[in-house]
């Protein structure tokens, strides 16, 4: 538990030397050549079919799950659009997408603590569907996280990540760091290519959007849904945020990406027998 106490009329916690970690993330992520864009996308289709889902067989379908089946396909099929830099003269495509979400998790692992953002890689998300997605998302929100952990699944101890992020800043960055940013496959095994963040960010009824700070060379940020008349009657709209590393793609891959990306989801792609 939070060793909490009280001073006058305010509360003071410790701060969590976990959160050291999201810190280097964002100091980190502001060196990228990031380029935002901001999407509207038609998900009446899907929405449907996910309450259809739920009503046939008694068993929730997560939306989340959904956009990261469709992100991943769509970026399998443009793979420029996650590659990574190797050196200053190559740069790393993958075929297979590991795609990394970020967790709401307990730090002290228990309910009503204080939470920090973890993320958890989805292996090949591009050859999985919304289900197994699913499922493998709900298990990682139910897996044990102990205390001094930063990832939800990571080779190093608890204690060892613990001590690590109680290090200066400059000593994480020379330890840690420099050495895994030099290496694409590395980047990928501890991190993924892609992330899909939505935690905090849907406010039901406003479209509303988030400009996520990622080391991902390609970042999405699920947003607010809102109804809207159209001619063809009501639609429900999602907020789509999409970041890319202008380091390592360029406007034509982008726009090839992000039309697939939209065809995808306004078609529910992976949601309609």
């Amino acid at each position: 538990m939070l060793d909490a106490r009280r001073v006058g009329p305010n509360q003071v916690v410790p701060f969590r030397p976990e959160r050291n970690a999201t810190l280097d993330t964002l100091r980190w992520a502001k060196k990228r050549l990031a380029i935002p864009m901001l999407l509207e996308v038609d998900v009446t289709a899907a929405r449907q079919a996910i309450r259809a889902h739920r009503s046939r067989t008694g068993h929730g379908l997560s939306f989340t799950a959904w956009v990261v089946h469709c992100v991943a396909r769509a970026a399998a099929e443009h793979p420029r659009v996650h590659a990574l830099r190797r050196g200053r003269r190559q740069l790393v495509l993958f075929d297979e997408v590991d795609l990394a979400v970020v967790i709401e998790r307990a730090v002290d692992g228990e309910a009503g603590g204080e939470t920090v953002p973890m993320p958890y890689v989805v292996r090949r998300a591009n050859e999985k569907t919304p289900g197994e997605i699913h499922d493998e998302i709900r298990a990682a929100q139910a897996a044990v996280v102990q205390a001094g952990a930063t990832a939800i699944e990571s080779s190093f101890q608890p204690r060892l990540q613990a001590l690590f992020f109680r290090l200066p800043a400059w000593m994480r960055d020379l330890l840690f760091w420099r050495w895994l940013l030099r290496s694409p496959t590395l980047v990928k095994r501890t991190m993924g290519t892609v992330v899909v963040t939505a935690t905090g960010m849907a406010v039901p009824g406003v479209l509303a959007w988030g400009i996520p700070l990622a080391l991902h060379p390609l970042a999405i940020a699920v947003g607010g849904i809102s109804r809207r008349r159209t001619p063809e009657g009501e639609a429900e709209v999602l907020a789509l945020s999409v970041v890319f590393d202008h380091a390592v793609t360029d406007g034509a891959p982008v726009g090839r990406f992000l039309h697939r990306l939209h065809e995808l989801m306004a078609g529910a792609h992976g949601l309609l027998s």
